[in-house]
């Protein structure tokens, strides 16, 4: 099948390899092209949406939309959320009376906001609490109202907490293996919360399954296993054989007690798909590259 992707970040990467590799025609739009991928690459800006909509005389048959701030300590409050939304809208309103037959957007666990146990799409309400979370949920609901009279596939994909290779060096996991690597003392801010760990590479594979099976407009792509920063930075140590160093000013902290994990309800799981990594080999992968 012909298949925009628009971005190509880390996340973004791994699908097009993974999709190309299934015999799909893969073609990208984003600011930036990535030198590692091969397949066609316009660079331009989705905000200028005069400009974008001429890659849609390619005719794409899905669009997967991987775009939006992800900067660190930036993009929860960044005014950019804004146009990343209203992005999303315009394409929803534009493809809904085109050729396009299924558009894939990613969205992230942020979106439930504070929860005390798992979560899973169509079960559990939305309760954006950043301004991030806040103009993910509000796309959502304006383009599932916009496409639901249409014969386009509509699917919503919320993202736990990805990582893999090529990942921006202030995320938690390349800074963790900077620090052990180089004896840098480590402080974690946050040793309460939960989080749902998944490779970029599990994330491909979803979004492959997502394509070839009919499933609700609302999924999570996640592990259904929920891991403390503390049990991801010892881990860590284990495949490095490296423990890392702290202060007695620099001990970690209690955090936020957050919990964003995948429940086992979840469509996507409950539709056969499993992840191919656990932490121990997705590190390893990374640690590979």
């Amino acid at each position: 099948m012909r298949i925009l992707v628009i971005g190509s970040g880390f996340v973004a990467g791994p699908i097009v390899e993974k999709l190309e590799s299934e015999g799909h025609e893969l073609f990208i739009y984003s600011r930036t092209a990535n030198k590692i991928l091969k397949c066609q690459q316009v660079e331009g800006d989705i905000f200028n949406f005069t400009d974008f909509v001429k890659v849609l005389a390619w005719e794409p048959q899905i669009i997967i939309h991987t775009a939006w701030i992800t900067t660190p300590g930036k993009y929860k409050s960044d005014l950019s959320n804004y146009e990343y939304a209203k992005f999303t809208i315009n394409l929803a309103n534009y493809i809904s009376q085109s050729k396009v037959e299924h558009l894939i957007v990613l969205g992230t666990c942020a979106e439930y906001g504070q929860q005390t146990g798992p979560s899973a799409a169509g079960f559990t309400k939305t309760s954006p609490n950043i301004l991030y979370s806040d103009q993910k949920v509000l796309a959502f609901n304006a383009a599932r109202k916009i496409l639901r009279e249409t014969p386009i596939r509509f699917t919503w994909a919320r993202l736990f907490y990805p990582y893999g290779p090529h990942q921006h060096e202030k995320r938690l996991i390349p800074y963790l293996i900077h620090s052990l690597k180089t004896g840098i003392p480590i402080r974690l801010a946050d040793v309460s919360s939960v989080y749902d760990w998944i490779t970029t590479r599990d994330i491909a594979s979803a979004i492959s399954w997502i394509i070839d099976h009919r499933l609700p407009v609302e999924i999570d792509i996640g592990t259904s296993i929920g891991l403390t920063n503390l049990e991801l930075l010892m881990t860590l140590e284990d495949l490095l054989q490296n423990k890392h160093k702290v202060t007695a000013q620099q001990g970690h902290e209690i955090g936020a007690g957050e919990f964003f994990v995948t429940g086992k309800n979840s469509p996507l799981l409950v539709s056969g798909w499993l992840p191919r990594d656990t932490l121990r080999s997705g590190l390893e992968w990374v640690l590979e590259k």
